[in-house]
């Protein structure tokens, strides 16, 4: 059995990095109303938030402090110094809940918006931190 502490976050790694370069893809098309487009650019964050905190799960894994739940390993996270801005992670969380639970249109233009100008930059940066860190690729 493999020990926790020796966790390979390569693959997770791989994975979080493709979702998040997809996702920035998506961004970068103007979508000038086009409800295709801003459909496809909020999944895509659906899946990179998802990835991000089971990639912060390994982490902590590694680090030997077990969570479970989402907002529990952001929390966690923040508690660690893998992320730096506790809340828009939080929020993040939120807005995946909510284009996960309920489509209105008005609410996912919001969320769209956040993506663009604040969710993105900061999954971002905490990768480019957390791969410098832990000496990933």
């Amino acid at each position: 059995m493999k020990n926790k502490r020796n966790i390979d976050l390569t693959l997770p790694a791989e994975q979080l990095r493709n979702a998040l370069s997809s996702l920035k893809s998506a961004l970068d098309t103007p979508a000038d109303e086009d409800r295709f487009l801003i459909d496809a650019s909020i999944q895509r964050f659906e899946y990179s938030i998802e990835l991000f905190w089971k990639f912060l799960k390994k982490i902590l894994q590694r680090e030997g402090r077990p969570v479970q739940l989402p907002r529990e390993i952001l929390k966690e996270s923040f508690q660690a110094h893998l992320i730096d801005n506790e809340q828009i992670w939080i929020d993040m969380l939120i807005d995946r809940n909510q284009t996960s639970h309920t489509y209105n249109e008005d609410l996912a233009d919001e969320i769209y918006q956040r993506i663009k100008t604040t969710h993105l930059s900061e999954m971002l940066t905490s990768f480019e931190s957390l791969v410098k860190k832990y000496e990933i690729f």
